[in-house]
C-alpha cells in the first residue's frame, strides 16, 4: 500500500490552484455542465451520450469523448465538492462498462461491449489520466485499477525496436507512432509517478518525451502529427493539443526533477503555441476537443513558472481565451466543433456533440480552479 502514503506527500499538478476561483468561471461552468446533463445524460446507464438533438435513440459517447466529460466533472469537483463529487463518482463507476479483453489483455474499447474490437491507445492514455483525477477524489480502488488498465492498454503500444520507440495508434492499425498517443502517455506516466513515487513512471515520461523530440518536434518546438511505419515519413500537421500534452509533459518533469531545462523547453514550445494557434481576441483556434489540452498545458506553466510575471502572462493568455470562449456560445447554450469560427448561432435543435461541451466545461472549471480570472 505504500503508494497511498506517497499519494498525499505529492499531489497532482492539478490540485495546485494558485488563488480561489474566479466567480465568473465558476458560473460558466456550473452553466456548461447543467446543460450537458439535461441534453446527455443516460439515466440508468451512468453515461452520458455522443449527441443529442438527432432524434435517435442515444448511444454512448465514445471514450475519448468520455475522458474529457471525466476530466471537467474532476475540475469541477476539485472547486465544488458537495455538488460534483457524487457525478465523479457515478460517471467513473459507469465508464467501467467499456473495459474489455483482447488478445489476452484489458483496455478500453471506443465503446461498451458487444461490438467488434475497436481500441486506441491514445484513448486509453486520455481516460487514463481522467480516471486518475477521479480516483483522487473518490479514493475508490476500482477507478485506481481501470486507470491501471487503461495505462497498461497504452504502453502495450510502444514499440521500441521500430523507429526508436513511440507509441502506435491503433492496436490492430500497426500503421504509425502518434504524438497524440505519446504526449498524453508522458503526462499519465508522470501523474502514476507523482501517485506512487516510482521511478520506472518517471523513466518512462523522460523517454517518451526524449523520442517525441528527436522524431515529431519541429525547429520552431512545435509538434508534427505523427510518423509512418515502417518508412519514418512525418505527418507535418501541427495541432494544438499535441503541443498542449508536450508543455504539460515537460512542466510536470520540471516539477519532478528541478531540471530547468524542461522549463525552458515549456516556455519555448508554449511561446510558439501562442503565437501559432492563439487569435487575436484570445480564442484558441481549431477543434475545442483539441484545444482545451493547449490552455491545459497554458496553465500548468503558470503552476510551475517561477517568474511571476510569466506566470501572470500564461494565466492572462488563459483567461482571454475562455472569455472569447464564452461569447461564442450558440443561441441554445451549445458550442460548436471550432471554437474559433465566428459566434453564429446554430439552427434551433440543431445536432450537439458531448465531446465540444465537454471541452467547453472543463477550460472552465481548470481555468478556475488554478486562479484564471475571466476577462469580462
Amino acid at each position: 500500500m505504500r503508494w497511498m502514503v506517497v499519494f498525499s506527500m505529492i499531489p497532482l499538478l492539478t490540485t495546485l490552484p494558485a488563488r480561489a476561483a474566479d466567480a465568473t468561471l465558476e458560473q460558466w461552468g456550473k452553466e456548461t455542465l447543467a446543460k450537458i446533463d439535461g441534453g446527455f445524460w443516460m439515466e440508468g446507464r451512468g453515461l452520458y451520450a455522443l449527441e443529442t438533438g438527432n432524434g435517435k435513440r442515444p448511444r454512448p459517447a465514445w471514450v475519448w469523448d468520455a475522458s474529457i466529460q471525466l476530466g471537467a466533472l474532476c475540475s469541477a469537483a476539485r472547486v465544488s465538492p458537495e455538488v460534483y463529487l457524487p457525478k465523479v463518482r457515478a460517471y467513473a463507476t459507469g465508464l467501467r462498462s467499456y473495459r474489455t479483453t483482447y488478445h489476452d489483455r484489458p483496455g478500453l474499447d471506443v465503446n461498451p461491449p458487444p461490438k467488434t474490437p475497436d481500441r486506441y491507445y491514445d484513448d486509453n492514455a486520455w481516460i487514463s489520466l481522467s480516471l486518475l483525477e477521479a480516483y483522487e477524489l473518490t479514493k475508490d480502488p476500482k477507478d485506481l485499477e481501470l486507470a491501471h488498465d487503461a495505462y497498461d492498454f497504452l504502453m502495450s503500444g510502444e514499440d521500441l525496436k521500430t523507429l526508436g520507440g513511440g507509441i502506435y495508434w491503433h492496436e490492430d492499425q500497426i500503421k504509425s507512432k502518434n504524438a497524440c498517443s505519446s504526449g498524453p502517455a508522458m503526462v499519465a506516466s508522470l501523474a502514476f509517478y507523482r501517485l506512487t513515487g516510482e521511478a520506472k513512471y518517471l523513466d518512462t515520461a523522460k523517454r517518451l518525451y526524449a523520442w517525441t523530440r528527436e522524431r515529431l518536434q519541429d525547429t520552431d518546438g512545435l509538434i508534427f502529427d505523427s510518423v509512418s511505419v515502417p518508412d519514418g515519413r512525418i505527418a507535418r500537421a501541427k495541432l494544438t493539443y499535441n503541443a498542449g500534452t508536450y508543455i504539460r509533459a515537460a512542466c510536470g518533469l520540471y516539477a519532478a526533477t528541478k531540471d530547468r531545462a524542461y522549463l525552458d523547453e515549456a516556455r519555448r514550445v508554449a511561446g510558439a503555441a501562442e503565437k501559432r494557434f492563439v487569435k487575436e481576441d484570445g480564442i484558441i483556434e481549431g477543434w475545442g476537443k483539441l484545444g482545451v489540452k493547449l490552455l491545459e498545458g497554458f496553465i500548468d506553466l503558470a503552476q510551475v513558472e517561477v517568474d511571476a510575471a510569466r506566470a501572470g502572462h500564461w494565466r492572462e493568455v488563459a483567461g482571454r481565451a475562455v472569455t472569447a470562449l464564452h461569447r461564442r456560445r450558440g443561441e441554445e447554450g451549445w458550442y460548436a466543433l471550432d471554437w474559433h469560427k465566428p459566434p453564429l448561432p446554430p439552427a434551433k435543435g440543431a445536432l450537439a456533440r458531448l465531446i465540444d461541451q465537454s471541452a467547453a466545461a472543463r477550460a472552465y472549471w481548470y481555468a478556475a480552479e488554478h486562479g484564471v480570472v475571466a476577462k469580462e
